[in-house]
């Protein structure tokens, strides 16, 4: 096995992936996601790390099982940022950053600074100007997540489809769950809906849900 000798042209590598992965988690962190600055440019500066690696050891020819290693091994960084809220899974658009920042560090770490260069380009792209095309399509055709409780006396889940209705939203029922009140005994239903529509129709009926007399407490969360 050849001993390594750090060279010059490494050192460069290795600052192409921290500015790339710099800029990479940049947008993450303005974002506020789980992964930000530190990690991302971190990740890349691994993946262009250990394909320098490979390569000083093992020549080309062993280039593709370094390569799996590192994929398998920011597969299970990817994992741990996903995660389930009440109603939705977030992290997969962070968990993608985290796999494309790996990918561009391999590219460096083998040379390939224009492929890794249109990559970040096209990486930042994706993140910033699609963004635009979905809040567009939202604000037509916003989904959102609805937990509902009322009482049985008062309200039918019926009337809570008719309450949709009058606002012009898409309603899919998710469950309905029927409790009893300790201290009252009152029966309360818990409905759970996906209602899609614009974003005005859906802040007017989260405002008519805050003004009705008979709905205990609501949730909303937006779909991701």
């Amino acid at each position: 096995m050849s001993e390594l000798h750090i060279e010059f042209p490494m050192i460069i590598k290795l600052a192409v992936a921290m500015l790339a992965g710099f800029f990479l988690g940049l947008e993450r962190e303005i974002q506020r996601k789980a992964a930000g600055v530190r990690t991302i440019t971190l990740i890349c500066m691994s993946s262009a790390l250990f394909s320098m690696l490979s390569i000083h050891f093992g020549g080309m020819q062993s280039g593709d099982r370094i390569a799996s290693n590192i994929l398998t091994g920011v597969g299970f960084i990817g994992a741990g940022v996903i995660f389930r809220g009440g109603f939705t899974i977030d992290g997969i658009t962070t968990a993608a950053v985290i796999w494309i920042s790996a990918a561009i560090g391999m590219a460096i770490g083998i040379g390939k600074y224009d492929l890794a260069a249109f990559a970040v380009f096209f990486t930042l792209f994706t993140l910033w100007g699609f963004s635009y095309a979905e809040r567009f399509i939202s604000s037509n055709r916003e989904r959102q997540y609805y937990a509902i409780q009322y009482s049985e006396n008062t309200l039918s889940p019926e009337a809570i489809d008719a309450l949709f209705r009058s606002f012009s939203l898409k309603a899919l029922a998710i469950s309905t769950t029927k409790s009893t009140e300790k201290e009252t005994g009152r029966i309360v239903y818990e409905g759970k809906y996906e209602l899609t529509g614009s974003t005005a129709h859906l802040k007017a009926m989260n405002d008519a849900l805050l003004a009705h007399r008979d709905v205990i407490r609501f949730e909303v969360e937006p779909a991701k």
